[in-house]
């Protein structure tokens, strides 16, 4: 067999890159359209754009406005001397058909998509310190 086949073949079965959400979304218009209650007012806090900082991850079952996410396979928790948590969920998402992982954001609907044909499994990282919420640190497949 042709070496050329070969190695095309291998290109064919690589897996995709491995990703991870951004931990930051670029800023986003914030306008305030929505019609007020009698006695207030509608407005957008601040001055400039707002930062909106990686909160949320989840693997979704087909587009991400049919809302139909998948529970982790796999969670684990770890603690450290100082009373913090670190917390991985892990899903098994290569038989999964039609899955999307969704990164969100704080303060903004927007959210970013990316398929997963060809992925075998995503994480996600959250930690905390002691007396204090779980924050998403990291959030990828591979």
């Amino acid at each position: 067999m042709p070496l050329t086949l070969l190695l095309g073949g291998a290109a064919v079965l690589a897996a995709p890159p491995a990703f991870s959400c951004p931990a930051e979304l670029g800023p986003t218009e914030q306008r305030a359209v929505a019609v007020a209650p009698d006695g207030w007012s509608a407005t957008v806090e601040g001055e400039g754009p707002t930062r909106h900082v990686l909160t949320g991850f989840q693997i979704n079952f087909g587009p991400v406005t049919k809302s139909d996410g998948a529970i982790y396979d796999d969670l684990k928790q770890k603690k450290d001397a100082q009373g913090g948590v670190t917390e991985t969920a892990t899903w098994k998402v290569a038989e999964l058909e039609d899955a999307y992982a969704v990164c969100s954001y704080h303060r903004t609907a927007v959210v970013l998509v990316r398929p997963l044909k060809g992925y075998s499994e995503c994480k996600l990282v959250n930690q905390r310190t002691r007396d204090t919420a779980f924050r998403l640190k990291e959030a990828g497949c591979r």
